[in-house]
Order: C-alpha cells, then sequence, then structure tokens
C-alpha cells in the first residue's frame, strides 16, 4: 500500500504449489489512517512451464475521504465550558455509531449530557442509525476538578487560560457490518483569561434564588477576589442609571480597602425594582487605587422581580 507519506508492505508468502485451474484466496486486513490518494499494489512472481521467472503486477488507485465531518462550538458557563459537537455522516450509506467519547484533558472533566428519553446513550437508541448526509449534535459540559471555594490563585488561572480540552473518540459500524473509527486531534478553545479582580458568588439575601419583591429594597451580596499577583486597595462604585428598571437606594461608593492575594472581600449593595420581570441589577465599576487598575461589570446578576 502505498500512500503520499509512507509505503507498506501488507502480505507476504513463500512459494505455493498450484494445480491447473486451481485458485488461491488470499485476504488482507489494513487500517486506512490517511485521507487522499491510496495505491493497492500487488504482485505475483512465478515459474512458467519452460522454467521462466515471470512477474505479474496488478495496481488499485483509490481515494479515501473523510467518513465524518466533525464541528466544535465552544461556549462559557462561568468557569465551566459548555461543548457542542455536530456529527455528519459523509459517506453515501447508512452508519450506526456504537460509541461517541469525549475524553476530557487536565484540568477538565467531562459531563456526557447526550441522553435519550428511557436514559440510555443516543448511539445505543434508534438516534444512532445516521442516514448518508444525517447530521447529528451532541453537548458535553466540561467542569473543573477544582473545588471552587477552595481554588488558589495558581489553580484558577490554570483553569481560565487552559486551552486543550480533549479528544472525540468515535465508533461505528456500517454495511455488512464494517468497523470505522475516528479520533479527533485535541480539541482547542480560545482562552477566555481572567480579570485581575473577579467577582464570586453572587447572591440575593433572605429571598429565593435570584428573585426580589416589586418595591421592596434588597440586597446583592457579592465577593471581591483579587487574582492578580499584587497587593491592592479596591473601590467599588456603583452606576445608578445603567439599568433603570433597577436602582440603587445605598451608597454609590463603597471601599473595600486592602485585599492580598488570593484574599476576598465582602461587597454588600441595596437596589430598589420599579418593574417586574427578568431585569439586570448591579452596574459596578472596581477600582485598584495603588495600580489604577479598573474593572467595569455590566451587570451582576439577573433578577426575577415579582409583584
Amino acid at each position: 500500500m502505498q500512500t503520499s507519506t509512507q509505503q507498506l508492505q501488507l502480505f507476504s508468502d513463500g512459494p505455493k504449489h498450484l494445480a491447473s485451474g486451481q485458485p488461491l484466496n488470499i485476504q488482507v486486513a489494513h487500517e486506512i489512517k490517511e485521507l487522499g490518494a491510496h495505491v493497492l499494489g500487488c504482485s505475483v512472481s512465478y515459474l512458467s512451464a519452460q522454467g521462466e521467472r515471470r512477474v505479474l503486477q496488478k495496481s488499485f488507485k483509490f481515494q479515501v475521504a473523510n467518513p465524518l465531518v466533525v464541528k466544535t462550538k465552544v461556549n462559557h458557563l462561568g468557569r465551566d465550558v459548555l461543548l457542542e459537537v455536530q456529527v455528519h455522516n459523509a459517506t453515501q450509506g447508512t452508519m450506526a455509531l456504537e460509541r461517541l467519547r469525549f475524553e476530557a484533558s487536565s484540568p477538565f472533566v467531562a459531563e456526557d449530557l447526550n441522553m435519550a428519553a428511557d436514559g440510555a446513550a443516543l448511539w445505543e437508541s434508534r438516534a444512532g442509525f445516521m442516514q448518508a448526509g444525517d447530521v447529528r449534535q451532541y453537548l458535553y459540559r466540561l467542569r473543573t476538578q477544582i473545588d471552587a471555594e477552595q481554588t488558589t490563585v495558581d489553580q484558577e488561572r490554570e483553569v481560565q487560560y487552559a486551552t486543550a480540552l480533549g479528544k472525540l473518540d468515535i465508533l461505528w459500524r456500517g454495511s455488512f457490518g464494517s468497523f470505522g473509527r475516528l479520533q479527533t486531534s485535541q480539541l482547542l478553545r480560545k482562552s477566555p483569561g481572567m480579570f485581575l479582580l473577579e467577582i464570586e458568588g453572587v447572591e440575593i439575601l433572605g429571598a429565593e434564588k435570584n428573585t426580589a419583591t416589586l418595591e421592596e429594597a434588597f440586597v446583592v451580596r457579592a465577593q471581591v477576589r483579587n487574582v492578580s499577583e499584587r497587593r491592592m486597595v479596591v473601590s467599588a462604585t456603583v452606576h445608578a442609571h445603567t439599568h433603570p428598571m433597577v436602582i440603587s437606594c445605598g451608597a454609590a461608593q463603597h471601599r473595600l480597602g486592602e485585599i492580598d492575594v488570593g484574599e476576598t472581600r465582602t461587597l454588600d449593595l441595596e437596589f430598589l425594582a420599579l418593574a417586574p420581570g427578568v431585569q439586570r441589577v448591579g452596574a459596578v465599576v472596581l477600582v485598584d487605587s495603588l495600580s489604577g487598575y479598573t474593572r467595569e461589570v455590566g451587570h451582576l446578576l439577573e433578577v426575577l422581580i415579582k409583584c
């Protein structure tokens, strides 16, 4: 077998005696791992009745195309990653997916969100059969192996700046039970990076999760964390008119004081809702007076305002 990059010997055998009209059947198996042009050559040497050594050669040229086209899309959900995978059957026949597994890279752990109504994996149900040209979509949630409450600044940087997500391993059967397997190269993402001041654990005090009552004051609590490499002296300013349906009814300026590397400070902000529905709350600007670093936060969270 000859490809654009290598030449392989698939079979070699010693002398055999064949009677007149006697056939010789040989089966050779080879796993194709390259795309593009392939040439399968067969060479048979034999002795004629006159004792002359002769050689018979045949070659078969064929193209190898990708049986599956895999596309991915990455979305960030806080510290987690939502990975969308689209699998397209690019062959001319039907295939049955036997396995679709995502092997996550450190520091992530993959959670498979692809389940049928009966709780079985999708490729173990009828949805695993793909006609020619069919497209299937799958979803994985990548969580970090590090506890958010116990993570250090260095560990947080490792998570935020990690670009390698993992590999997809796909196994399928084609016509007459033919076997196929595709393992992708390392799937990558564009690192979201991280701010020098992170806001964590945002919640509404004394209320159900992310709910508040119309025209009643409520307090939003957030943890401001220093993830830089130096000490900071931080102050917070609330922009009262950025979200006019939920206004600030407390102090506009808040001094959080000195925050060492890896430490957090609690920021409590008071608001008043003027309209029902889902509203954005808390446009805040954080400033480090030592370095001049500024981070603008468009909103702290979204709140359901009840009448």
